[in-house]
Formats: C-alpha cells, structure tokens, sequence
C-alpha cells in the first residue's frame, strides 16, 4: 500500500475541505473605539496668577496621558488674545510628541473643559469636537468659557485661593483585530 492517500479516504477528503474553508476565511477587522481619560488642573493662588497673567499668557498643565497619547493642557485666565470670548477664560489642548516613547502619532480627538468650584463640581463649561490633532505644529481647537469672566472666577476660589480646571479628553482610534479576536468577540456578544 502507498503512503499516500487515495481520493476516496475520507479523512484525507475532509482534510482538504479544511484547508480550503480555511483560506477562504482570510479576513481582517477594524473598529472604532473611544477612550475618555480625565486631567485636572489645579491653580494655587489664583488671583495672584489671574493678575500676572495678561490677556493672552497661560498656565499649562503637566504632560498626562489620554488614549495612549501625551496631551498638555493651556489656560488663559483672561482669554486669548484671538479668541471670540471677549475676556473670558480660555483653554486649549495640545497633543505632545511621544518620540521619547518610540513614537510619534496624531490623534483624533475631542475635549471638554469645565471650571469646578470648590465642592469638585462643574460650574463653567465648554467642549470642542473631534478633529485630528497633528505632533508637528500647533494644532488644537480654543474653547472660550463664556460665563468664565475673571471677576466670577476669583470668587470660585476654594479656602485655599486655588481653582480647578478638568478637561475631559476623548481619544478615537481604528484598531485591527486579528481574526480570532474577532470571532471569539461575534461569539460571546450573542
């Protein structure tokens, strides 16, 4: 007898078919996902910083991480000096190079920012669509907080002198999914 197979083994015939349904069941898979991560800035002595400050100069937060990217966030206690608000409060998002991180992406994302008042609750509030933000240039999306004017702010302050600003930033990505990802994830959702 031969070692190899003859047509009608059906073991041989079924494992054909196998390797048929196999490659034809190449495929691939992409989604979208958003992620939202929260920063809060906080300001010590306010007034003092708000009166250093003129109309167009910021604080910026430290660097943190949002949806797997470096954001820094920028405030304007007395607006920017383009911006449409007219003296208000002025923030703006800006995505950092992750090149010390091994790379360098853009981001598509969206933000809120709101003015907390003493007791962590949102008091002044504003918050820009998604757009893609680029590592290269000065990207970013200004958001005027209108009722923001800095007289109505120094009185926010906490016993302290401080304010908190939060920006909530949600971050959209397109993630491939390797085939069995994909299907373990068809079968546990039904």
């Amino acid at each position: 007898m031969s070692s190899s197979s003859s047509p009608s083994d059906p073991v041989a015939a079924l494992g054909d078919a196998w390797r048929h349904a196999r490659e034809a069941l190449r495929f691939s898979s992409v989604r979208g996902r958003e992620v939202t991560e929260t920063h809060v800035l906080r300001i010590g002595g306010y007034s003092t910083v708000g009166s250093m400050l003129p109309r167009g100069r910021c604080v910026e937060s430290d660097p943190f991480r949002a949806g797997g990217h470096r954001w820094k966030l920028e405030y304007y206690p007395n607006g920017f000096k383009d911006s449409t608000g007219g003296g208000c409060a002025t923030a703006l998002l800006r995505l950092q190079d992750n090149r010390l991180l091994g790379r360098a992406a853009d981001a598509t994302a969206g933000y809120r920012v709101d003015i907390l008042d003493g007791g962590g609750n949102a008091v002044y509030g504003s918050s820009a669509q998604p757009v893609e933000y680029r590592v290269r240039g000065r990207s970013g999306i200004w958001v005027d907080i209108k009722e923001a004017k800095p007289d109505a702010l120094r009185s926010l302050t906490g016993e302290d002198g401080s304010l908190s600003v939060r920006c909530d930033v949600t971050v959209q990505t397109l993630e491939k999914e390797s085939r069995v990802k994909c299907l373990l994830r068809g079968w546990l959702l039904q």
